[in-house]
């Protein structure tokens, strides 16, 4: 089974305007939805798209969080926790046809660590060998930072899992430190800019460092994914007609995990993750592309093996 994780998910309201977000002006929206969000939700969301089961694992509190649990039980298995205090944030997007989203994040609740503790082992009861952990996304403010380290430590210690991490900052460095399967990180959250060698030169140093793959995005840039000393790829990103970029690194853990279940090749793996994360980029919101889209857009990934 996979599991996804997220500490500090959201309500995502998305709007869509026609220029483009224009500041100290009345801009008006022509459409608008509301989605669960939160990077490990949209990794869900991605694998149901693509016919893959998975458990929402969060926290929530107040009474957004009760509305964003509601919705989740909808569509998904859902293991979750209530923060003593606070409230789940609500997340504005507002996407142009320019193909510019802005991105307007709340800050959502404190760090509890009795609450994150209970999640935490609520989930380590249910691993198995061969199960999957995505671990996604900043945790709630004032969080250690080695908060997700001590998630990798604690799920590696049943054998076979796999841990995915996708985050930043502190808490994508001390993650590292506890060796997870993967990791996906950007550019910019590796202090970098968008260069194709630069990426796979750290990526490649991340992977010597004890990680089994890193999967690194660059947006309209591209991305490339090494999996060990031979297996070193890259690839620019396919040229689509880009409605919303969030939600396309999501896309891509979702990947990940998806082809770790299946056991694909490092190149199939990394065909499929971009793939996705192309397919998103053509829908509204953080609403995941649909399969056949996926399908379509494999084949024509420029793949290039180094």
């Amino acid at each position: 089974m996979i599991y996804t994780l997220t500490l500090n998910p959201a309500i995502d309201v998305s709007l869509h305007v026609k220029d483009g977000l224009m500041p100290g002006s009345i801009n008006k929206s022509y459409a608008m939805r509301s989605d669960p969000g939160g990077k490990g939700i949209n990794v869900s969301k991605n694998l149901k798209t693509m016919g893959k089961e998975s458990v929402v694992c969060v926290g929530v509190c107040g009474e957004d969080g009760e509305k964003l649990l509601s919705k989740l039980k909808t569509e998904f298995e859902v293991i979750s926790v209530v923060y003593p205090s606070g409230n789940t944030r609500t997340n504005i997007k507002i996407s142009g046809e320019n193909g510019v989203t802005t991105d307007i994040n709340a800050e959502g609740p404190y760090y509890d660590k009795a609450s994150v503790d209970t999640l935490k082992n609520m989930l380590s009861e249910r691993l198995t060998d061969g199960d999957i952990v995505v671990i996604s996304g900043r945790p709630p403010l004032g969080s250690p930072s080695d908060i997700y380290a001590d998630l990798i430590r604690c799920f590696k210690q049943t054998e076979g899992v796999k841990v995915i991490l996708d985050s930043a900052d502190r808490y994508l460095q001390e993650g590292l430190n506890a060796q997870p399967y993967a990791v996906k990180p950007t550019c910019d959250e590796l202090g970098m800019e968008n260069d194709m060698e630069g990426a796979l030169s750290e990526a490649s140093k991340i992977v010597s460092g004890g990680v089994n793959c890193c999967l690194v995005s660059m947006g309209k840039d591209g991305a490339v994914f090494v999996n060990g000393p031979e297996g070193r790829f890259s690839s620019e990103a396919v040229n689509v007609k880009v409605n919303c970029t969030t939600g396309c690194g999501d896309a891509m853990t979702a990947g990940l995990a998806y082809s770790f279940d299946e056991g694909m090749k490092p190149e199939e793996t990394f065909r499929l993750c971009m793939a996705l994360a192309s397919a998103s980029a053509e829908t509204e919101g953080t609403k995941p592309p649909f399969k056949y889209r996926v399908m379509e857009l494999i084949d024509i990934i420029p793949i290039c093996g180094q």
